[in-house]
C-alpha cells in the first residue's frame, strides 16, 4: 500500500493537517498525550482510494479507546475493557464483539481498515472486528480519528491502494471568489442567562458585524400566540423572554430592526418538526399543574406549540389498534435476556426493581419476588412497524428472571451498579414483560433520567444531578445525540447494555399514537399551519426563510410511526397493500411517499417566499443525504434532496455536518453548482470553548470550507461566545474568535 500521510508528535507541535476537534490534550515523551480525549479530522490526499488503512501507536495510560471513521462508518477499539464495534451513520450497529486485548508495556498498533464491502480492525495483527460494508464505495476526503481515556499517540499514519483516477463527481468553479460569514441564533439558549432588551440586540448585532456577518439565521419559535415559549429548557429561559416581551413586545420583528440597523440580514429559520421538545414532569407535581399542556405516558409536556398538543390527529401515528393502555393488569414475571450465554459482571441478585405511581420519584419494590438466573434457547424477536415480534428463531442466552411478582404501578424500572456494558442485547430482545394475560405489548421504554437543570450561572445549558429515584425517567428518549439524526436508526434495534452508561432500564404501560409533536406532512392541515410561520416571518421583515429537517425528537420507535390515514389511502391505491394490516410491505416505497408530501412542503413555501422577492435556503445534512429509502432513511422519511436541487427549491444551501471534500459533499457541489446554490459549511461548535484555542479549530474549518469549494462559513451558535448580562451588557467571551472573524472577514 502506498503511504500518504504520517503524523508524528516528537517535537510537542501538532502536525499541519492534522485539523483538532477537541483540546484536552498535552505533550510527553516526544508524544501526544490524549488526557480525557483528542480528536482530529484530516484530508486524505487524491480523488478516492479502493482500500484505506488508518495506524495508531498507541500506549495505553489510564486506558485506550480508539476509533476512526469518516461520514458513513465509525470502528471502535477498546484496548482496556475489550469491547469493539463497528457502527453506520451514527448509533445503528454493524458489528460488535467482545475480546480482550492482553496486557503489555510499550505501545499497541491499531489498524483500522476501510475496503470495498469490507470493513475491520486490528491490534498488533490481531482482527478485532470485522463487519460488511453496506454500501460499498471509495473512500475520499475527510477521515476522522479520536483517542479517549488517557493514552499516549506516538505516530498515525495512512496508508491507501486502488487510487480512483478520476473525481466522482464534477462541477464548474465559483463565479466569485466572495466567501462570507454567517452566524446563528437559537435565542432560548441566549435567554438561559438574561432577558434581553431591544437595546442589547443592537448591541449583539453590532458586534456581529464587527466580525464582518453577512447574514444571521435566526431560528424561529412562533410568536407569543404560537405557545412554544410557554415553558421552555426548564423554566429559566421562560421567565426570561416574559420578561423580554415585556420590554420590546414581539421578539422576531424587533430582531429583524436590529440586524437591518446594523448592515445584517436575517434570514427567519423554521424547523418544522421542532414543534415540540421531550422534556417531561412528573405526574400531578407543581411543574405539571402550572406547565402541563400535553398528557404522555411519563407525564405531562409543558414545552410544545398549542397547534401540536391541541391537533393530536395531525401527528404521524401508529397503526391502530398498535397503541393504547397496557392490556395487562398486574406483571408477574420480567425477563432480562443477554445476547449471548456468557456470564456478566453481575448476577440476578444485583438487579434492584424499583416502581413509582407519578414518574416523579421512585420507590423499591417490596412485593414477592423469586430470583432465577439460567441459560436457555430463548426466543428472538425483531422489530417492525407493529412492535416487537418472535422472529421465529432462538439463540442460547443467559437470562435474568424475576417471577412471582405483583407489579401494579404504571412504572418500573430496573438499575445495577457498574458500567462493565457486560450485559446487553438489542433493546427489543432485552427485557420482556409477561402479566395475567401474557407477554406485555403495549410498553414504552426509558433509558435516561430526566435532568435536572442547574442555575444558568453554574452551567452553559444543561447540568445536574441525573438520578431517576428522585427525578423520574424520560421515556421514549434516547441516551445523547437525539435519534432524529440518525439515518436508518431505530432504538429498539439498537444495541442497549443494561450496566452501560446510565444503569438503567424502565418500562412504562401502554403506548401513545403518535411522537410529541411530529406533525405529519401528510395532513394539508399540517402544512398550512407551518407555511403560517413563515408568513410570520415575511411579514416581520425578513430577508429570507430557512427551512431544518433536523429537529430533536428522539424516540425509540422511528419504524413504528408514519402510518395515519392518508399515508396507508395512497399506499393502498398505488399498490394494493393495506398498511394497517401487515408489517411485511415496501419500505423503500413508504419512505418514498412520505418524502414527497414533504418536498410538496418546500414547494409551497417556495411560491410563497417568490411571490414576496424573498431568498430561501434548505439544510441538507448526513440526517438527510446519505442514504438511499432501500436502505433506511431518518425518520423513516425519505428526504428528496437531490429532487429539491434539481427544481430549484432554494437559493442557498447550509451544508450541516456535510464536510467538504466528502464524497457527499462534492455530489452536493455537481448539482449546485450549475444552478448558482450558495453553499454554506456549518459544522457544531457550541463545545469548542471549555478550553483555550477554539478558535483555532474553527480557523480550520474556515480553511477547509474555503479550499473544499464552499461559499461560506455558519459559526453555529451565537450562545457558545456571546453572552447576555443581566445588567444589559453583551459580553463576547472568546476575543480571540472575534480577531479571527475579522481577520478572514472584515470589511
Amino acid at each position: 500500500m502506498r503511504e500518504l500521510m504520517d503524523f508524528t508528535f516528537e517535537n510537542g507541535k501538532l502536525p499541519p493537517e492534522w485539523m483538532e476537534r477537541e483540546r484536552e490534550f498535552s505533550f510527553e515523551r516526544g508524544a501526544l498525550r490524549s488526557g480525557r480525549a483528542v480528536s482530529a479530522e484530516f484530508i486524505v490526499p487524491g480523488n478516492g482510494w479502493r482500500k484505506l488503512r488508518v495506524e495508531a501507536e498507541v500506549e495505553p495510560v489510564g486506558g485506550a479507546v480508539v476509533s476512526c471513521g469518516n461520514v458513513r462508518h465509525m470502528i471502535v477499539v477498546d484496548l482496556k475493557r475489550g469491547l469493539h464495534s463497528i457502527t453506520n451513520y451514527g448509533p445503528s450497529q454493524l458489528a460488535w464483539n467482545r475480546k480482550e486485548i492482553p496486557p503489555k508495556s510499550g505501545s499497541y498498533h491499531v489498524a483500522f481498515e476501510f475496503e470495498d464491502g469490507r470493513l475491520r480492525a486490528c491490534v498488533d495483527g490481531d482482527e478485532v472486528v470485522s463487519a460488511a460494508d453496506p454500501q460499498p464505495q471509495p473512500i475520499a476526503g475527510l477521515i476522522g480519528i479520536q483517542f479517549r481515556d488517557d493514552c499516549l499517540i506516538r505516530r498515525v499514519k495512512v496508508l491507501g491502494d486502488g487510487a480512483v483516477e478520476k473525481p466522482l463527481h464534477s462541477y464548474p468553479p465559483r463565479k466569485s471568489a466572495d466567501f462570507f460569514l454567517e452566524v446563528n441564533v437559537d435565542l432560548p439558549d441566549d435567554l438561559m442567562h438574561a432577558p434581553f432588551t431591544r437595546d442589547m440586540f443592537d448591541r449583539m448585532f453590532a458586534e456581529f458585524n464587527r466580525w464582518g456577518v453577512k447574514r444571521v439565521h435566526w431560528i424561529y419559535y412562533g410568536g407569543a400566540k404560537s405557545g412554544l415559549w410557554d415553558c421552555c429548557i426548564s423554566g429559566f429561559a421562560y421567565r426570561n423572554w416574559v420578561k423580554t416581551v415585556e420590554k420590546m413586545g414581539e421578539i422576531f420583528p424587533a430582531a429583524v430592526e436590529s440586524a437591518h440597523a446594523h448592515g445584517v440580514q436575517l434570514f427567519g429559520l423554521i424547523k418544522p418538526f421542532d414543534m415540540g421538545f421531550f422534556e417531561s414532569f412528573g405526574e400531578g407535581t407543581p411543574e405539571a399543574k402550572a406547565h402541563g399542556k400535553l398528557a404522555r405516558i411519563g407525564g405531562p409536556i409543558g414545552w410544545i406549540a398549542n397547534f401540536a398538543a391541541q391537533r393530536r390527529d395531525l401527528i404521524t401515528s401508529r397503526k391502530p389498534g398498535i397503541f393504547g393502555p397496557a392490556l395487562n393488569r398486574t406483571f408477574t414475571r420480567i425477563d432480562l435476556v443477554k445476547e449471548d450465554d456468557r456470564p456478566a459482571a453481575f448476577s440476578v441478585d444485583a438487579v434492584r426493581l424499583f416502581v413509582s405511581d407519578d414518574n416523579a420519584t421512585y420507590r423499591q419494590y417490596e412485593g414477592p419476588v423469586t430470583r432465577e438466573e439460567r441459560v436457555e434457547d430463548y426466543p428472538v424477536w425483531e422489530h417492525t412497524s407493529s412492535g416487537g415480534r418472535p422472529a421465529g428463531r432462538s439463540r442460547r442466552a443467559r437470562v435474568l428472571r424475576l417471577k412471582g411478582l405483583e407489579v401494579r404501578s404504571p412504572y418500573l424500572a430496573l438499575a445495577v451498579e457498574g458500567r462493565g456494558e457486560s450485559f446487553a442485547n438489542t433493546l427489543v430482545n432485552l427485557i420482556h414483560v409477561f402479566g395475567d394475560k401474557g407477554e406485555e405489548r403495549r410498553l414504552t421504554y426509558g433509558v435516561m433520567a430526566r435532568t435536572e437543570a442547574a442555575e444558568p450561572e453554574k452551567c452553559d445549558l444543561r447540568g445536574g444531578v441525573q438520578d431517576f429515584r428522585t427525578l423520574g425517567v424520560e421515556f421514549d428518549c434516547w441516551l445523547g445525540t437525539v435519534s432524529c439524526v440518525f439515518p436508518d436508526f431505530d432504538g429498539m434495534r439498537a444495541r442497549y447494555a443494561l450496566d452501560g452508561a446510565s444503569g438503567l432500564l424502565a418500562v412504562a404501560r401502554g403506548k401513545e399514537q403518535g411522537p410529541i409533536a411530529v406533525l405529519s406532512p401528510s395532513f394539508a392541515e399540517a402544512q398550512d399551519w407551518w407555511l403560517t410561520w413563515v408568513q410570520d416571518c415575511l411579514d416581520a421583515g425578513a430577508d429570507g426563510i430557512e427551512l431544518r429537517v433536523r429537529n430533536h425528537h428522539s424516540t425509540l420507535a422511528w419504524r413504528e410511526f408514519g402510518f395515519e390515514q392518508p399515508v396507508r389511502d395512497e399506499f393502498l391505491e398505488r399498490y394494493g397493500v393495506d398498511l394497517w394490516k401487515t408489517d411485511d410491505f415496501d419500505l423503500a416505497a413508504w419512505r418514498q411517499l412520505r418524502g414527497e408530501a414533504y418536498t410538496q412542503f418546500y414547494r409551497r413555501v417556495r411560491e410563497l417566499t417568490r411571490r414576496h422577492g424573498k431568498a430561501m435556503g434548505l439544510h441538507v445534512s448526513p440526517t438527510t443525504a446519505v442514504m438511499e429509502p432501500e436502505q433506511g432513511a431518518a425518520m423513516e422519511i425519505h428526504w428528496d434532496w437531490r429532487r429539491w436541487l434539481r427544481e430549484g427549491l432554494c437559493d442557498s444551501v447550509t451544508m450541516k455536518e456535510i464536510w467538504p471534500r466528502t464524497s457527499l459533499a462534492e455530489e452536493v457541489l455537481s448539482l449546485m453548482r450549475p444552478r448558482n446554490i450558495q453553499t454554506i459549511f456549518c459544522p457544531y461548535a457550541n463545545n469548542l470553548w471549555r478550553k483555550p484555542g477554539g478558535e483555532r479549530v474553527v480557523a480550520d474549518w474556515i480553511r477547509l470550507a474555503r479550499e473544499g469549494g464552499y461559499d461560506g462559513y455558519q459559526f453555529y451558535e451565537c450562545c457558545a461566545v456571546v453572552r447576555g448580562g443581566k445588567d444589559g451588557s453583551i459580553t463576547m467571551e472568546q476575543p480571540a474568535l472575534r480577531e479571527l472573524f475579522q481577520r478572514e472577514f472584515g470589511k
